[in-house]
């Protein structure tokens, strides 16, 4: 009789533990806590400012381009198709020779608008301005207006001349 009621025990703690397991999930398991979720705001990207000084020689004199390129939130910010906003950039060339300055320009996409399609420049922002060499014609610079952090771009041939004009014409793709 003993053994009868210590095996009755037995079964009646295993019985009351599962019965406590199950009841602590059908507890939990309608439970449902919410947490407002909020939109990811970032703020716009920015390419970092650059300042590039390069010295070459032009017409026999030795010139010196300095180009300053820098974000510019007055301009219009740029969205690609993840929606990401962009900071446009702005970009100063300025070519000097013998203490006088020859090239002194401000360059945004919009300055580029005669070269390139509208469509493009809506959904671009101005990458870049690098020296390029010397021609008869002038100094040549390789522009670059670019959808951000992409490898889609339309390259720029700026060519000025001594007097500080200036002709752009876009450069073919190699494919």
């Amino acid at each position: 009789m003993k053994s009868f009621i210590l095996y009755m025990l037995v079964v009646l703690v295993c019985v009351a533990c599962a019965g406590d397991t199950k009841t602590k999930d059908a507890d939990t398991s309608g439970l449902h806590i919410l947490t407002p979720v909020e939109p990811e705001h970032h703020a716009p990207e920015r390419m970092p400012i650059s300042d590039v000084t390069t010295r070459f020689s032009f017409q026999g004199k030795p010139c010196e381009a300095q180009i300053f390129r820098t974000p510019d939130e007055t301009l219009d910010k740029v969205t690609d198709e993840g929606g990401n906003e962009f900071i446009d950039n702005r970009i100063t060339l300025r070519v000097t020779t013998g203490g006088r300055t020859v090239v002194d320009r401000t360059f945004t996409k919009a300055s580029f608008a005669s070269v390139v399609d509208g469509q493009f420049l809506r959904h671009a922002l101005l990458e870049g301005i690098v020296y390029d060499t010397v021609t008869a014609q002038g100094m040549v610079f390789a522009a670059s207006v670019s959808y951000p952090q992409s490898d889609l771009y339309v390259p720029i041939r700026l060519t000025f001349t001594a007097g500080g004009h200036v002709s752009m014409e876009t450069e073919d793709l190699l494919e």
